[in-house]
Parts: C-alpha cells; structure tokens; sequence
C-alpha cells in the first residue's frame, strides 16, 4: 500500500516509466460525426400495473458509452402524452467503438432500491450510431431486437466442454490465416475468459472483436500467427473468476437478502484450465505447448482471474491481459496476493484501465502497477495502459485489443 512522500516520489517515476510503454495513437480519436438518440418510452402499462408511480419514481436510461453509464441513470422527462418519457442525447458515432450500442431503461426510486431492481427484462437493447438522428419509440419492457452478429475468419464451436472441477462450458477456437494450408507450422494459444463475449455480440449486445483484430493483424503480416481460445462463462463465474472469498453485505438495511460469502473458486477453475482444456487443446490443434506460448486474459473479475493465473499457475501461462481488473475484491486481495507472490519465470503483464470506469477503480490500478513494478516487473515485462475514454464495456475493451494483441504478437518493427 502507498503512503507518505518517497512512495509519491516513486511512484510519479514508475507512472513516467510506465507510461513511455503507451502506445498513444491506439487510442487516438479521429473526426466523427454525431448520432442523436431520441427515446419516446411508453410506461402506460407499467403504471396500470402499479410497477411505475409518476408522482415517486423517474425514468432512467443507463448504457455502454458516456454520457451512458451502468452505474448511474440519465433521467427521461414526461412527455406531451401521460405516461410517455422522454430523452435526447447526442454521441459521437465511435462512442461504442464501432459496435451497436448497449442500453436499458430502469425504473428509478433512489436510496433503498436493490441494484436488481427496477430494470427491462430480458437482454440489453442496441442502436447503431451512424450519424443523423435515430428515433426509438416502444414501450417499457418490450423485447430487444436481434443483434447484429459479425465474426471473422476460422472460428470451431467445440460445444461443451464437461469438467470435474467447474461447470461445463461453451469453448470456441479462433485458427490463424494459413492454419489449413502449413501443416507444420505450430501456434502460441491465448486463452480468453468470458468467451462469448470475444467473437459476436449475441450475448452482450456488444463484443471484444477479437477475431477483427487478430485477422486484420495476421493477415497484415503485423501479428505472428496465433490461436484464440474462448472459454465462456456460466452462472458461477464470480466463483470461478475471483480468488478469494468475500462477504457481500445485504443491499439495503431490512432486505429480504441476507450477507452472502462469494467467490474464492479460481484455484478450481484454474484446474479447468490448466489439467483439462489446455491438454485437450494441445491435442486436437497444432499449438506450441510451453508458458512462454500461453497466454491468459479478461476483463473485471476475468482480470482478476488473469492475474492470478499468471502468478500462481506460471509454468503454464507465460503472459496475461490484465484488463479493468477488480482491484476492489475482498478489499483488495490481489494487492496484498502480489506482495506476496515471486513467480517464476516471471510472467509478461498487459494491465490497463479506463478514465471512466471511476476514480477508485483508476487509483488502485495505479496502485498495483507501481506494485508490480517494485515486484520487479519492468518496462519490457509491463505495460500499463490508462485509457482516457475507456467505460467498464465490451466496446472500451475492443478498442484496446489491437494493442493488447501487439504486445504478445506483434513482429519487431
């Protein structure tokens, strides 16, 4: 932990030496046009319902890119007509990096309402920013729509994969260009939590693009050749992704929810990963086995999970991506989990955070970069990434991917 000023002193110069690892212009905006966003929502029959009352709740819209948040509402005013809301708001059309955006409208009630509470059923809603404006007019709760789903190159669907250890899983395989025609040629492997998030939009309405990215950099000659692996998540991915247990408080005083301990289940999932897809992996594809060829990431908890991965399993990942992490968990475990971890070899870290994912979230990952640096990680093993636009979302996250692939294939320049 930080204090006093000798670590303020180092810590500016680890920041500075850090920061020379930035690779600015991937990040760089270029000149867009704007999308106008013009919601006309109808709450009648929520109001029939006694789900919404005018005169106590608001209406709030929360999404994937700024002024959009997850964490916090833009709130929509009564319409001309009585139980219609309404909202205009203007983005710039790369706000979601690309991809449809992801939104939901929430019943609002203040201090008091469980974070469960309040929102649409069912998936996240997507709009298109493509310049102009765009009307949405429906009602409260109806279905989302279909999401645009866009995959690149060689994808195999391995379907299920059983395990003794965790719950069974959905896992995907990205091949290379070129991986059918040199059939001598062998591959590093990166493995990818939460992996239906990393090739299409189907389930989060928004994607890591992995596939764009590595198809553009391989084929470009940018990238060495490498193979993706995409290990979905399930319903106990806070187990499987954190590495301790947690108390989590009930979510209000007088909630019918109880304290619940959670989490602490990554040793389990790493015996997943390690004893039984990775040789099953090995086996079926032309990879390059050792740790230095393996590599690990995620994003949140799947952060987290990288992480530790990489310091307690390092004779078989080599490198992780380490990716808006949950520094926070168990009031900071992974920090005091790094002062006590000697890894060898020691692991290559990609490790980044988005301005906008909060202070908090910005200060501890400072933190642990100047960690991990005192730990003996240098400029050449870590790359630390603020990235000024950057949300806790897909899109935030496929923006940074070329760069996170560039730092573990990229070809000398």
């Amino acid at each position: 932990m930080t204090d006093g000023r000798t670590t303020r002193r180092s810590y500016r110069g680890a920041m500075r030496r850090l920061a020379a690892c930035l690779i600015t212009a991937a990040f760089a905006s270029a000149a867009t046009a704007d999308t106008t966003l013009s919601f006309n929502i109808d709450l009648r029959a929520e109001m029939a319902a006694g789900r919404f009352d005018p005169g106590r709740d608001r209406l709030g819209l929360r999404g994937g890119a700024a002024p959009l948040a997850w964490d916090r509402p833009l709130l929509a005013t009564p319409g001309a007509t009585p139980g219609r809301y309404e909202l205009r708001l203007t983005l710039p059309d790369d706000a979601a990096g690309g991809q449809p955006l992801a939104y939901k409208f929430r019943i609002e009630r203040g201090a008091g309402q469980e974070a469960s509470e309040g929102w649409e059923p069912g998936r996240n809603h997507t709009v298109l920013l493509n310049g102009g404006e765009v009307g949405v007019a429906r009602e409260f709760g109806a279905a989302a729509g279909d999401v645009p789903v866009s995959r690149s190159g060689r994808i195999e669907r391995l379907g299920l994969v059983p395990s003794a250890h965790v719950q069974a899983r959905e896992v995907q395989v990205w091949l290379p260009p070129g991986y059918g025609q040199d059939v001598e040629h062998r591959y590093p492997v990166l493995y990818l939590h939460d992996g239906q998030n990393v090739f299409d939009a189907r389930a989060a309405g928004a994607e890591w693009q992995v596939d764009e990215a590595a198809q553009r950099g391989v084929a470009s000659g940018r990238l060495r050749p490498f193979i993706v692996v995409a290990v979905s998540s399930t319903a106990t991915r806070t187990l499987d992704y954190t590495p301790s247990v947690m108390t989590v408080p009930a979510e209000r005083p007088g909630s019918s929810s109880a304290p619940q301990r959670q989490g602490g289940g990554i040793a389990a999932y790493a015996q997943f990963l390690a004893e039984e897809l990775k040789p099953a992996i090995d086996a079926r594809f032309r990879t390059l086995p050792g740790a230095t060829d393996t590599a690990v990431g995620g994003s949140s908890f799947g952060g987290l999970a990288s992480l530790w991965l990489a310091l307690h399993r390092p004779e078989t990942f080599g490198a992780a991506l380490v990716v808006s992490p949950s520094v926070w968990w168990d009031d900071g475990f992974v920090l005091r989990d790094a002062t006590a971890s000697a890894p060898k070899p020691r692991p290559r870290l990609w490790m980044d955070m988005g301005a906008r994912e909060g202070p908090q979230a910005v200060a501890l990952a400072r933190e642990l970069a100047e960690l991990l640096g005192r730990r003996g990680w240098a400029d050449g093993s870590l790359r630390f990434v603020e990235d000024d636009r950057g949300s806790h979302d897909e899109a935030s996250w496929a923006r940074r991917v070329p760069a996170m692939l560039d730092f573990l294939y990229g070809r000398p320049q």
